[in-house]
């Protein structure tokens, strides 16, 4: 798969994630303090995948940099530094993407577990259940409410 459509790929995967984030955390949540790990999680992943996109421009500068050049002490150097700074690149990238990842986890869970403290879940009105089938590897979570 060419540079591109994996940078392609990997900004629309970031997408998805920061709406799931921002569809996960409630107005009523937003000035609770406890959420400063899922917001500094959100934030570095970011910072790290912008990153990605710098240090990936500049490997980008060296390959072309090595392409241009005749001497073969330059091209071995070039060489080298392409594949530190793309194996850089790599690395922010994907760290980024897990700790967005990580953060919209962490959102979802404490959501789950906003629900279960909410007035509604303790009059018994609503309830969360989660149920596996181990025949089928099938998980479910099931949310109910009682009229």
């Amino acid at each position: 798969m060419p540079s591109h459509q994996n940078n392609r790929l990997g900004l629309q995967i970031l997408i998805c994630c920061i709406v799931t984030l921002l569809a996960t955390v409630s107005p009523a949540q937003s000035l609770d303090r406890s959420h400063l790990l899922t917001i500094g999680l959100f934030a570095s992943g970011v910072g790290l995948k912008f990153g990605s996109a710098i240090v990936a421009s500049s490997a980008q500068d060296t390959y072309d940099q090595y392409l241009s050049t005749g001497l073969q002490r330059d091209i071995i150097k070039y060489r080298d530094d392409y594949q530190s700074q793309h194996n850089l690149s790599l690395g922010l990238s994907r760290t980024g993407m897990g700790f967005v990842g990580l953060a919209v986890l962490v959102s979802i869970f404490d959501q789950f577990a906003y629900i279960s403290e909410s007035s509604d879940f303790r009059s018994g009105k609503l309830s969360l259940k989660s149920s596996y089938n181990p025949q089928k590897r099938e998980a479910a979570l099931i949310v109910q409410r009682h009229f």
